[in-house]
């Protein structure tokens, strides 16, 4: 008895040491599940949830006990719902493991979350599956971050081939705006034919402006700023692109309202953009409603702003709206719900005013419209100096002074050569910086040296202005060098004085810019 009673004790013991090992293995095990920032789940062989770690709330927003009894196809959008239940059903039939199946699900808030699942089959005695265990692990971000990778290296492949055909592209814009540009100077402004001329230079500057927006989105296009009565160049945009719709533009404004220093032509597209976004908005018409004030920003007061003063640009439209879900993707490129849109008009404007250090933000409801509001650094100067009317006819010691062209497009040198002779200049052109620096060094030696030299800023396969520049000032330190280019994507550019220009000249330009840069120049050489 005293035996059996020994033996019994011992085996109570070992039960109750078994039982506890196991409570403790179960307690770790649950520590590790609960502690992993997976979601750990089980589920029996017709893929409903018999198992769900806490995990799962902070991924999808439902606690455990919610998941409980439903499958995870419960909580996917239907089209994929109806691919992972086959995929899943082939994976079953087969026993094999789950491995990175990438699936989209929806949060319990509405949002697309993007989970990773990987599992393996759980087997009875006879190897039948009577289930799966496995993890999700939720790679939202990671998938965002891959997509804007990837969007970057389009738009890098787009960027190349934009720069190309920009180039070329307003090497023939350049061909006719001077032209044009030329021709209006030889009529009398009541003549018949000057209006058409007008109209064609303004849709000469909309080509400019469109072929300017991808490559600003594509390529970066740093602003070139300059001060400017936003009013006037808002309103010009607005009443282009309103024209022939059914839209009505109403401005409000304050009469002391500050300059802005931005880049005029990317602000344009700006607007231009928001302009055309309403008209679509508006099928059936109504009203722009486009406010402008002076505000002064403290600081972490608007995110993003520094501390200073800026225009408040607010641009009401009382068109369809856009859905909440689409508010968060509306500036991201190549997201779009128009049938014919591409995507890159808001992004465009999205990287254009952040790269003016400004702020853009958006407000809208379905059929109550979409209002956007935007900041833009004020200047310091507070009213432009306009030009009077000896300002343009005569130009500062126009008719001695020299000029050299370079550039390696022969449009270009001829259509420029004839409007600086319009101007009274005297004009030799060549096609390449090391041309440039020989015709130069002849003119020092004859005694004649060039008043200025206008140079582009690229030539492929030859030297272009930013190498020649140098050369040129070794021979002369004293020499007025005017960089011309068709797009604003190279640093010099932005800070064209530190390479040794004197002034800047976007291509294509009329015969009025030109003359003011000219003389601009003409004043501080």
């Amino acid at each position: 008895m005293a035996i059996m009673l020994a033996e019994q004790g011992l085996v109570n013991l070992q039960n109750r040491e078994a039982t506890q090992a196991l409570a403790k293995s179960e307690a770790k095990f649950r520590a590790l599940v609960e502690s992993s920032n997976d979601w750990i789940w089980e589920t029996n062989k017709d893929g409903v949830y018999t198992y769900s770690s806490p995990q799962v709330e902070g991924i999808l927003g439902y606690k455990s006990k919610e998941i409980i009894g439903r499958t995870p196809f419960d909580f996917m959008p239907p089209d994929e719902a109806k691919q992972m239940i086959e995929i899943f059903k082939s994976f079953s039939s087969k026993g094999e493991s789950i491995v990175a199946l990438e699936n989209v699900n929806l949060h319990k808030n509405n949002r697309r979350i993007i989970l990773e699942t990987s599992g393996v089959p759980v087997f009875d005695d006879n190897g039948t599956v009577i289930g799966y265990r496995g993890i999700d692990r939720d790679i939202s971000e990671r998938k965002l971050a891959e997509e804007k990778l990837q969007t970057m290296q389009r738009l890098k492949s787009i960027g190349l081939l934009a720069g190309g055909i920009a180039h070329d592209f307003n090497n023939i814009l350049m061909g006719l705006y001077g032209n044009i540009s030329l021709a209006k100077e030889m009529l009398a402004s009541d003549n018949p034919a000057f209006e058409f001329l007008e109209d064609a230079e303004k849709s000469m500057s909309r080509a400019t402006f469109l072929t300017k927006q991808l490559l600003t989105f594509s390529k970066g296009g740093a602003p070139i700023r300059e001060n400017v009565d936003i009013v006037e160049l808002i309103k010009e945009i607005t009443f282009f692109d309103l024209s022939g719709s059914n839209v009505k533009s109403v401005f409000n404004h304050a009469d002391d309202l500050w300059m802005a220093e931005v880049d005029k032509g990317q602000i344009q597209q700006v607007f231009s953009n928001l302009v055309i976004n309403a008209v679509q908005a508006m099928p059936n018409g109504g009203f722009l409603y486009i406010t402008l004030k002076n505000v002064t920003i403290s600081e972490n007061a608007v995110l993003g702003l520094n501390h200073g003063k800026y225009i408040k640009i607010i641009v009401k439209d009382g068109g369809v709206g856009i859905e909440k879900h689409h508010i968060d993707k509306i500036f991201d490129p190549y997201f779009t719900v128009k049938k014919n849109g591409n995507g890159l008009g808001l992004a465009t404007t999205y990287s254009i005013i952040t790269k003016h250090d400004g702020y853009i933000s958006v407000d809208s409801e379905l059929n109550k419209g979409t209002v956007f509001t935007l900041y833009l650094p004020a200047s310091e100067l507070q009213k432009l100096t306009k030009p009077g009317k000896s300002d343009i006819e005569c130009p500062i010691e126009k008719q001695p002074a020299r000029i050299l062209v370079m550039d390696d497009e022969e449009i270009i040198r001829d259509v420029t050569s004839k409007m600086l002779k319009r101007l009274g200049y005297y004009v030799q052109t060549v096609s390449d910086g090391s041309q440039a620096i020989d015709l130069y060094k002849q003119s020092i030696d004859a005694g004649e040296p060039f008043d200025i030299i206008l140079m582009d800023l690229t030539v492929p396969g030859g030297m272009g202005g930013k190498e020649s520049v140098k050369e040129i000032l070794k021979i002369d330190p004293m020499a007025t060098v005017v960089v011309s280019t068709g797009y604003a994507e190279d640093p010099v550019i932005i800070n064209y004085s530190e390479y040794g220009f004197k002034g800047i000249i976007i291509k294509p330009y009329i015969l009025s810019k030109l003359e003011k840069v000219l003389n601009q120049v003409l004043n501080l050489s």
